[in-house]
């Protein structure tokens, strides 16, 4: 596998080998796969054109995480209900970040995602697990999400003029909590008028 770098990785004496490109951009950190957290696979996958215009930032309205493994186990609930409840084909959201600052591969890159409608097959969606409603999420949580869409942007995935907005200003929803946008209206690219 030229060019790539192997990582071997223990955890709960499972070894997980994740491959990270050689030439991976600096502002881009490991993405825990669907395969590292234990996930199903899609039943089917759309295809999006890249770079995306628009990356939209949600929140699960779940319980919140603050270790691989308790993030692990909120992707497989958040994975079953999106796809045995909703009738997705994967998790709606393309990436995920934790409470432990770490992403969490949903849809992927390059994946139409089921998480606004009007916007999935130009936008990246984000989302912060936990419920953000009446409450700050941790910095290391924000703090992984601006890395992270520094890294897309890095990477050629979000387009160099990108917009950034909140599922709220598109969508009936209170999405991503009020802490998140209030915060996110300081973030590169943020946008009032999608």
């Amino acid at each position: 596998m030229e060019g790539y770098v192997r990582v071997a990785v223990v955890v709960n004496l499972f070894i997980f080998v994740s491959t990270v490109p050689a030439d991976w951009p600096s502002s881009c950190k490991e993405i825990i796969s669907r395969e590292r957290w234990g996930g199903r696979m899609p039943v089917a996958v759309d295809y999006a054109i890249m770079p995306v215009k628009f990356a939209i930032i949600h929140h699960t309205v779940t319980p919140e995480c603050n270790s691989e493994e308790s993030c692990s186990k909120i992707m497989r609930s958040i994975q079953n209900f999106h796809m045995d409840t909703l009738e997705f084909h994967n998790v709606g959201y393309n990436f995920l970040v934790g409470g432990d600052g770490k992403i969490y591969e949903g849809s992927g890159w390059h994946k139409v995602g089921a998480h606004t409608r009007g916007y999935n097959s130009r936008s990246l969606g984000l989302a912060f697990i936990g419920d953000f409603s009446n409450k700050k999420p941790p910095s290391i949580q924000i703090q992984a999400a601006k890395d992270f869409l520094k890294c897309a942007l890095d990477l050629g995935e979000l387009d160099k003029d990108y917009k950034l907005f909140g599922a709220r200003q598109v969508s009936a929803t209170a999405s991503p909590g009020i802490y998140i946008f209030n915060d996110m209206k300081n973030w590169p690219h943020f946008t009032t008028s999608p």
